[in-house]
């Protein structure tokens, strides 16, 4: 399994119209993105998040389906709305052992 997770400072601009936006972006990449085990945005409830308040995590069966979604039309879509209203960024991208324990 491959994770990828971006933390993010969002923009103190964003509003609920961004959020909303940003939810249908997500389901689109749910809906379009072969090799997807699990996709969220949210906030972020960590009480050590360094002012990342909000963050993706995705789940995919392995890197080649993670390749294929950072190209993706609808991860590419969404990348463009959001990009003027994320200040700073921080990913993790790896392989999890298998089995996980």
């Amino acid at each position: 399994m491959f994770l990828h997770i971006v933390m993010m400072r969002l923009d103190e601009s964003v509003d609920s119209h961004f959020f909303e936006q940003v939810h249908a972006y997500a389901e689109r990449v749910k809906a379009e993105c072969e090799g997807l085990l699990m996709y969220h945005f949210g906030r972020n409830e960590a009480d050590r998040a360094g002012g990342y308040d909000y963050v993706t995590s995705s789940a995919f069966v392995d890197a080649a389906a993670h390749d294929a979604y950072q190209v993706s039309p609808a991860h590419v879509a969404m990348k463009a709305f959001m990009g003027g209203y994320i200040k700073d960024v921080v990913v993790y991208d790896g392989t999890l052992p298998d089995p996980l324990r």
